[in-house]
């Protein structure tokens, strides 16, 4: 039996067509996963793509506009997700902005700071809200936040809204992971180093950028969004049933050195 069998799994930040979210869900849909895949308007042309490929290939899927800053939208997709499928087992908080490109503190503003965080952390927040009732029904649930390796460690001329709420993230997964044990939903955290996303092609296109940024990672490459995606389908799945807070920490070293 494949590892997410008939399992219900809303991810967000699928928009992209290639970043993370669209590959998580390409590898939980080919697991047997019946895929809800979100994300803004505008990328519905790159939403409808996803969903052709998913259900052309004989997989399961759908789509769903979320704006994942607006607790009623998301309050709106767990319903109809339920009343499609009587379930939801898996969310993945992927969603995610990297802020204002020149992150120096000097050009950062209190709406550019309050943007990124609504985006980043307070998101995942209302993500646990709108899925964590009826997981508490099925006493069952994997919920999976997308944070960072700037969660971890700091990095420089980063928006300071980014670095806040990915370590935000990062307790935010923890304290979600305590409160929810013992109710049958495990919460555990991701924490992605380099990894060649369209969100990350600021640092990946510039040649002279990137050489200067693989110095600091041991591994001496970029990762790619099919690593995050089998490190988020171990914790979505049961291989992972005694893992709850977890710090997968998936970047070549980057944090270690």
């Amino acid at each position: 039996m494949k590892r997410l069998q008939d399992k219900v799994a809303i991810i967000t930040g699928a928009g992209s067509g290639t970043g993370m979210g669209a590959v998580i869900a390409r590898v939980f849909a080919s697991e047997g996963a019946v895929v809800v895949a979100t994300g803004t308007p505008d990328r519905k042309q790159n939403l409808d793509a996803l969903v052709q490929d998913l259900t052309a290939q004989g997989h399961r899927a759908t789509s769903a506009f979320l704006d994942v800053t607006r607790p009623e939208q998301w309050a709106e997709v767990a319903a109809t997700t339920i009343e499609r499928h009587g379930r939801i087992d898996i969310l993945v908080n992927n969603a995610g902005t990297p802020g204002p490109r020149d992150g120096r503190w000097d050009n950062a503003t209190a709406e550019d700071f309050s943007h990124v965080i609504d985006v980043n952390l307070t998101s995942q927040f209302h993500g646990i809200k709108a899925v964590t009732p009826q997981m508490e029904l099925q006493h069952s649930g994997a919920i999976i936040n997308i944070s960072s390796a700037a969660g971890i460690i700091v990095f420089p001329d980063v928006p300071p809204g980014y670095s806040a709420s990915k370590g935000g993230s990062r307790h935010l997964t923890k304290a979600a992971a305590v409160d929810f044990a013992r109710r049958g939903i495990r919460v555990n955290g991701i924490y992605p180093g380099l990894i060649d996303t369209p969100m990350a092609t600021h640092f990946t296109a510039d040649p002279q950028l990137l050489q200067s940024l693989l110095k600091g990672i041991p591994i001496g490459r970029v990762g790619t969004s099919e690593e995050i995606a089998k490190a988020a389908l171990f914790l979505a799945s049961d291989d992972a049933s005694y893992v709850i807070g977890a710090e997968l920490v998936v970047d070549g070293g980057l944090t270690i050195i």
